[in-house]
């Protein structure tokens, strides 16, 4: 391609992208004739908004990969009218034994495949829907947080050589006087000891608050009534509601039941050659942690819905325990987004 830098005409298309670091970003700008420049430049937008200045009288689209960075960059440049495409990573074509990589080469390819028309788009969150968001998904952090440090203590205990059953799941205020209660031969064991209990119940009377918080978000005017309909689904809380709510947005988004197990990655993976078709596991693309929540619904579920639990049996016979239950998982993500799409509880006995 010719390069150049002058002005563009007024009405044609610059195709922009932008490969962000930390500390500096790597801009392409093309035209569907010539490329019109390749450079890096700082990390800030005040930066950027200059560069793309030199563009003014063109339809500039910008395009970045989802990250660490977030949507901030897409609400700055959606301020100024510069349209924005935000492209998730794992879904941007790749060259096949192209063994070099470089920052300027990234924005190079998603400036020409943005001009293309070859670049998925990530679905952009308006900006109180980010911050209800990051409600549950501080939550999960918490949770896991506890998790972890729950397995340090259990480690301590049997390094030591203390025989103390651990509960399953969240420990009781009972268990937990236990554990306050081991006694050790010296100062220096017990210190050491506490702080990890220290630790757990801090992280625990965080995860608790967070809990308080996203059930307080439940009860607001904008999610309080397909709350209502999602926890009609036996086995479905406040919890499993707002992680639904929250991760999936608007249902209206999603044209089929199939494209939106397809986003949260509940979908078969498929081999075929030829005349052979071989259906896989389900692809694991996308949300791991909704999948998780939604499985683990289901167990509950099953236990309270008879249709569902036929299914489930019928699928334990020839696939498994676990890809049977991954199954219903998928039936009741579509049966949660057909009762919020009709406005309707949901009819225990269904499974279609």
């Amino acid at each position: 391609m010719e390069r150049y830098h002058t002005l563009v005409e007024n009405g044609e298309e610059v195709f922009v992208g932008l490969d962000v670091h930390k500390k500096s970003w790597s801009v392409t700008a093309l035209t569907a004739s010539a490329e019109l420049l390749c450079c890096s430049i700082p990390g800030d937008f005040d930066t950027l908004a200059k560069l793309l200045d030199r563009f003014q009288g063109g339809k500039i689209t910008v395009v970045y990969e989802a990250g660490f960075s977030g949507f901030w960059l897409y609400d700055r440049l959606t301020e100024k009218n510069i349209k924005c495409v935000v492209t998730p990573p794992s879904l941007v074509p790749s060259e096949l034994g192209n063994k070099v990589k470089t920052d300027r080469k990234d924005s190079r390819k998603l400036a020409f495949l943005l001009s293309k028309g070859l670049l998925k788009r990530v679905w952009v969150p308006d900006p109180e829907a980010r911050n209800h968001r990051i409600v549950a998904r501080r939550r999960r952090q918490l949770i896991r947080d506890r998790v972890r440090v729950q397995h340090r203590i259990k480690s301590e205990l049997m390094f030591l050589g203390f025989e103390i059953p651990a509960p399953t799941g969240r420990w009781s205020k009972g268990y937990f006087r236990n554990l306050r209660g081991v006694r050790f031969p010296d100062r220096w064991g017990k210190e050491s000891f506490a702080s990890l209990l220290d630790e757990y119940e801090q992280i625990n009377a965080l995860a608790e608050r967070q809990t308080i918080l996203l059930k307080e978000l439940s009860k607001t005017e904008r999610y309080i009534k397909q709350v209502e309909i999602l926890e009609s689904i036996p086995g479905f809380g406040v919890i499993t509601a707002m992680e639904i709510l929250l991760e999936l947005g608007d249902m209206t988004r999603f044209e089929s039941g199939d494209k939106l197990a397809a986003y949260v990655g509940l979908t078969p993976s498929q081999y075929s050659s030829g005349d052979k078709v071989r259906m896989g596991r389900i692809t694991g693309m996308g949300k791991s942690s909704l999948r998780a929540t939604l499985v683990e619904a289901s167990w509950r579920l099953i236990g309270k819905d008879v249709a569902m639990r036929e299914k489930y049996e019928n699928i334990k016979k020839r696939a498994g325990a676990k890809k049977a239950i991954v199954a219903v998982a998928r039936m009741a993500l579509l049966r949660s987004r057909r009762i919020l799409l009709d406005d309707m509880k949901y009819a225990i006995g269904l499974v279609a």
